[in-house]
């Protein structure tokens, strides 16, 4: 059965840099796209996208079906909610603002099943998770961490300050960097004094790695913004999005009629 969180953490283990495409648009086209284009996993972003659970299940489908894993950033750790993307299948979830230790525990307990050593709220149904029945659905539901990634995003202030006890968290397996709403939530503090953005965001790539688990960052769309996070020591990052990209295009097919009727 496809693994994909399992080739993800592969080519980590083997030093490999992950990286992943992050789509907002309804298109599953663009999830297959990347995969085709040699993207390792496509970052569903279902926290701020318009995306409903049918769109999200074709760009996991998608996703899959050209060879990359697929990520879905979902609203927030609500188990309610979750079950449903869970059980589309997808090979990680990304937790947004997970500001403490007790955000983190709700969103492992959302992902495992109560009888399992997390002693999680996930009902049973994996549907799609198990190809509709064609795959291995007892192995499934021993062992569902194998199958799924738990990414904690760090992105505010307060959960900078209790990292430590956020990685602590059973079932966490790593953290994504969100620093534009980190920079926000720092410049948002009364207290003077505080770390620039800069040296948060370096002491979370520390503790993160220090910890064992994998650390993912947005990505610059150049080689030198890459290598940069790379050496700060992210193991995987999000470099491209949709819409950016589609912008990007779009300017640069205009700017060819910039001169027209000037002479």
């Amino acid at each position: 059965m496809w693994n994909g969180a399992e080739r993800l953490r592969g080519k980590m283990r083997a030093g490999e840099f992950v990286k992943g495409f992050a789509v907002t648009l309804a298109e599953p086209a663009l999830s297959e796209m990347a995969g085709a284009a040699g993207y390792d996993f496509v970052f569903v972003d279902a926290e701020h996208a318009p995306l409903d659970r049918q769109e999200i299940c074709r760009h996991v489908a998608a996703a899959q079906g050209a060879g990359a894993a697929a990520l879905v950033r979902v609203r927030a750790a609500e188990p309610a909610m979750l079950k449903a993307i869970l059980d589309l299948g997808p090979d990680g979830v990304i937790f947004p603002f997970v500001h403490d230790a007790a955000t983190a525990r709700r969103a492992v307990a959302a992902c495992t099943y109560p009888d399992g050593p997390a002693r999680g709220m996930r009902g049973q149904g994996p549907q799609r998770a198990v190809r509709w029945g064609f795959g291995d659905e007892a192995g499934y539901l021993a062992d569902p961490d194998k199958y799924l990634l738990k990414i904690m995003q760090i992105e505010s202030c307060q959960g900078w300050r209790n990292l430590d006890e956020i990685l602590a968290v059973p079932g966490v397996d790593g953290v994504y960097l969100g620093p534009a709403d980190l920079g926000r939530s720092l410049a948002a503090q009364p207290a003077p004094g505080l770390p620039l953005l800069k040296d948060v965001c370096a002491d979370v790539y520390r503790k993160v790695r220090a910890a064992g688990k994998w650390m993912g960052a947005p990505l610059p769309q150049d080689a030198a913004g890459v290598a940069a996070a790379r050496a700060q020591g992210a193991q995987w990052g999000v470099c491209g999005i949709d819409t950016a990209l589609l912008a990007q295009g779009m300017r640069a097919c205009l700017a060819n009629f910039a001169q027209e009727g000037k002479e």
